[in-house]
């Protein structure tokens, strides 16, 4: 009976002593998140919407809050893309599905599926274990580059025809041609008036 009590005594230990202390992992990400997002010297000039092309852009539900995402890009840290991935995502989904028909081209469908893309990459690079920052800013600054070219897209989608800018220059030329004409009949007749000669 003592050699039982004591061979299980023994087993117990050593049972005991077997168990493995678990360490307290941290987070590799607690690092990286704190970063914030810089652009990389590829980065394009901004590209402005023209008056029409910013009117049209006013009806497009999520081109407003995509900008707004695209215009904050470089001040917010790896750590927030990786939380708010999910409503970047989505909404870079609604902007390519839910094009309006005042902009439904080949040209701006694929720079959209281009955006979505590209959203989709950064933020899976934001949201590794291991985050290699070098790789969030490159596909940040494509991610910005990318929103820059569908924004020239969109002027050239809403600039006017060589028909319309000569039908504007034939009205323009016609209303000075007749306020010219007008000033010139009015002179006249103060000429004709004071006794002075008119030379036609």
């Amino acid at each position: 009976m003592k050699i039982t009590f004591y061979l299980l005594l023994i087993l117990l230990l050593s049972l005991s002593s077997c168990k493995e202390k678990q360490e307290v992992v941290a987070d590799p990400r607690e690092v990286t998140d704190t970063l914030q997002i810089a652009y990389q010297p590829t980065k394009k000039q901004e590209i402005i919407l023209t008056p029409s092309a910013k009117n049209a852009t006013e009806s497009w539900e999520n081109y407003r809050e995509l900008a707004a995402q695209i215009d904050a890009l470089d001040t917010v840290r790896v750590g927030y893309l990786r939380v708010n991935g999910k409503e970047w995502i989505s909404n870079a989904s609604l902007a390519q599905t839910k094009v309006k028909d005042s902009f439904a081209n080949t040209a701006i469908e694929a720079r959209l599926t281009v955006l979505f893309t590209k959203t989709n990459t950064l933020i899976q690079e934001a949201s590794k274990l291991e985050v290699n920052t070098a790789a969030v800013n490159k596909e940040a600054t494509e991610l910005y580059n990318t929103f820059q070219n569908l924004k020239l897209q969109i002027n050239l989608k809403h600039q006017k025809s060589i028909e319309e800018l000569l039908e504007q220059y034939e009205v323009e030329a016609d209303s000075l041609s007749a306020v010219k004409d007008s000033s010139e009949t009015r002179r006249d007749s103060l000429l004709r008036a004071n006794h002075v000669p008119v030379q036609n």
